[in-house]
C-alpha cells in the first residue's frame, strides 16, 4: 500500500511545472520609468530607467536613451546596449514631453502599453514641461530611486489635491470618453523636480493649457473630488492690504464639500447650473475681523472670491474648447437627444454652453485665536 502511495505522489510531482524558463534577477533590466520625447528634428526619443541588481556595479540605477520609431522598437534597441533583458511589467511612471503632446493623435504612440499584456496599466502618466531627459537622467541626492521618488511625489501631490492622478488605464478612458477631455499631472525641473499643476488636452490629445496648483484644487472640486486634503488661501479685496505681509489673506480647509450639477438645453445651447456647498475651518486670518458676530459677511466675501476664480477657470477651458470637468457626462445623462447631435464635437458645444456656478460657504470654526 505504501508503495502505491509513493508511486502516486511521484507521478503527481512529475506533472508540475518546472523552472526551465526562469531568469535570474541579475539578468533582467526591470524598467521602472519610461520617457517619451521628441528631439529638435522631430525624432522620437525613448528614455528608460532601471535598477541594477549586480553586486559589483557601483551605480545602482541604469538610465538609457535611444531613438526609435515606436516604444516597442525601443526595447530591442535598449537590449542591444545593456547586458540584460528588458521588462516593462513594473513601470511606475511614464514621462511625456511637451513637444509630443503639441501634436494631434500622439496617443497612438502608447498603443503597445495597452496591446501587450505584459505591460502594466497602473503607471502614472506625467507631462513634462521641458525636455524629458532633464528629469529622466537626473539623480536626486538623498532621495529614493528616481522612478520611486517620482511616484511618491505624484501620489503625495494628488493626496493634497494640487494635481490629478492619471494612470495609463485612466488615460485610455479619457481619450475614449466623449463627455470629457484628457488631463494629467504636469511637472518640470527647475533646479529641483516640481509638480506644477495639471495639463489639459483636447479630444485629439493636443496640449491646450495648464492649471496651476491652486486652480487644480478648484478643478477637482468641480469634478466631484472629495478625498485627500484641501487647503485654501484667498486674498480678499474687501479687506485692507497693509503691513508687513498681505493682511487681506485668509486661509482655511473644508470640513465637507457638496456638489450638485444640473444640465439642460435652452435656446440651442446647453445650460449647466453648478452648486457648491462647503463648510470651512479658518486656519489663518491676517486682518482684524469679528468672525463670531459677522460671520455671514466674511462668508460672502469668500464666496465672491471663490466664484471669481472658478469663473476664470471655466472661461479659460471654454475658450480652449475643452471639458476637463466632465460636464459632457451630465449632458449625456439628462439631455441625450441633444447630446447625440454634438457628441463627436463636444468641445465646440461646451464652448457655447451657459455655465452658472453658485458658491455657498459656511464657517464652522474660526480657530483658537479670535
Amino acid at each position: 500500500m505504501r508503495v502505491i502511495y509513493l508511486f502516486g505522489l511521484l507521478l503527481s510531482l512529475s506533472v508540475l511545472s518546472g523552472c526551465a524558463d526562469r531568469i535570474d534577477i541579475e539578468d533582467i533590466s526591470l524598467g521602472l520609468m519610461i520617457g517619451i520625447d521628441l528631439d529638435e528634428d522631430g525624432n522620437l526619443v525613448i528614455s528608460s530607467s532601471s535598477p541594477v541588481f549586480n553586486k559589483e556595479a557601483k551605480d545602482k540605477e541604469e538610465n538609457m536613451t535611444v531613438k526609435a520609431i515606436t516604444i516597442r522598437e525601443s526595447i530591442e534597441q535598449l537590449d542591444a546596449t545593456i547586458t540584460a533583458l528588458s521588462r516593462r511589467g513594473k513601470v511606475q511612471v511614464i514621462l511625456i514631453g511637451k513637444r509630443v503632446v503639441q501634436h494631434k493623435h500622439w496617443f497612438r504612440v502608447m498603443d503597445t502599453m495597452y496591446r501587450d499584456g505584459k505591460n502594466t496599466t497602473v503607471s502614472r502618466v506625467v507631462l513634462v514641461d521641458g525636455a524629458v531627459s532633464e528629469i529622466a537622467m537626473s539623480t536626486p541626492k538623498d532621495k529614493p530611486r528616481l522612478p520611486l521618488y517620482l511616484l511618491k511625489l505624484i501620489d503625495t501631490a494628488y493626496q493634497r489635491n494640487i494635481t490629478v492622478k492619471t494612470t495609463v488605464q485612466e488615460l485610455h478612458r479619457q481619450f475614449t470618453e466623449k463627455g470629457t477631455t484628457p488631463f494629467m499631472t504636469e511637472m518640470k525641473k527647475d533646479g529641483q523636480i516640481t509638480v506644477t499643476g495639471t495639463a489639459l488636452l483636447d479630444h485629439s490629445g493636443k496640449y491646450k493649457l495648464t492649471l496651476d496648483i491652486n486652480e487644480t484644487k478648484l478643478l477637482k472640486i468641480l469634478q466631484g473630488e472629495k478625498g485627500g486634503v484641501f487647503s485654501f488661501s484667498l486674498k480678499l479685496p474687501q479687506q485692507p492690504d497693509e503691513g508687513l505681509s498681505q493682511e487681506n489673506k485668509a486661509s482655511f480647509y473644508p470640513t465637507f464639500i457638496q456638489l450638485k450639477t444640473k444640465a439642460g438645453f435652452i435656446d440651442n445651447h446647453f445650460k449647466f447650473n453648478i452648486g457648491v456647498k462647503m463648510g470651512i475651518v479658518m486656519t489663518e486670518r491676517l486682518f482684524d475681523f469679528d468672525v463670531e458676530k459677522n460671520a455671514p459677511e466674511l462668508e460672502k466675501q469668500i464666496e465672491e472670491e471663490f466664484h471669481k476664480q472658478v469663473r476664470n477657470i471655466i472661461k479659460k477651458t471654454q475658450k480652449a474648447k475643452i471639458d476637463p470637468f466632465g460636464l459632457g457626462l451630465h449632458a449625456r445623462a439628462y439631455e441625450y437627444k441633444h447630446w447625440k447631435e454634438v457628441k463627436e464635437n463636444w468641445g465646440e458645444a461646451f464652448s457655447r454652453a451657459e455655465i452658472n456656478v453658485k458658491m455657498k460657504i459656511k464657517i464652522q470654526a474660526m480657530g483658537s485665536n479670535r
